[in-house]
């Protein structure tokens, strides 16, 4: 008879990797609702037109952390926030990630040994007609 129980190891509450995570993705959460407030107001007051600089400054300084302490508090009086709250924090931070792997992509440069030598010959063949067509049969057929 199979046992139905998983053999993953269950996480306990003073695990350090659970705790690490928990602090993470409540950090990631709250300056992400913190960069919400402020690309939300920033848009407003893009659309009132206000023009000067430190006019919007002041007003997103005293603005974001009124909107950040009153939806704070809402959120703890509420349980069905605080539920959504807690499964938001695993989106924020899958979010994070796709977004931090993106930019290590985008930015990753490879200048090692091989790379060079992979380059130099994809050119090289480039250049030899036969050692083109037979790239291209070689890719074809794979």
């Amino acid at each position: 008879m199979t046992s139905t129980e998983s053999t993953t190891p269950k996480l306990r509450e003073d695990d350090p990797v659970k705790i690490l995570f928990d602090m993470a993705s409540y950090w990631a959460t709250i300056w992400s609702f913190i960069a919400l407030c402020l690309w939300l107001e920033h848009e407003v007051l893009k659309r009132l037109d206000i023009e000067s600089g430190n006019v919007r400054v002041t007003i997103l300084l005293v603005s974001t952390p009124a909107i950040f302490l009153a939806t704070v508090t809402r959120i703890q009086k509420s349980p069905k926030a605080l539920l959504i709250l807690e499964r938001a924090r695993y989106v924020v931070v899958l979010v994070a990630a796709a977004l931090l792997g993106a930019y290590l992509h985008a930015n990753h440069k490879d200048g090692s040994y091989e790379n060079a030598l992979r380059d130099g010959a994809v050119l090289a063949c480039a250049k030899i007609a036969a050692c083109k067509e037979s790239a291209i049969q070689y890719a074809n057929t794979r």
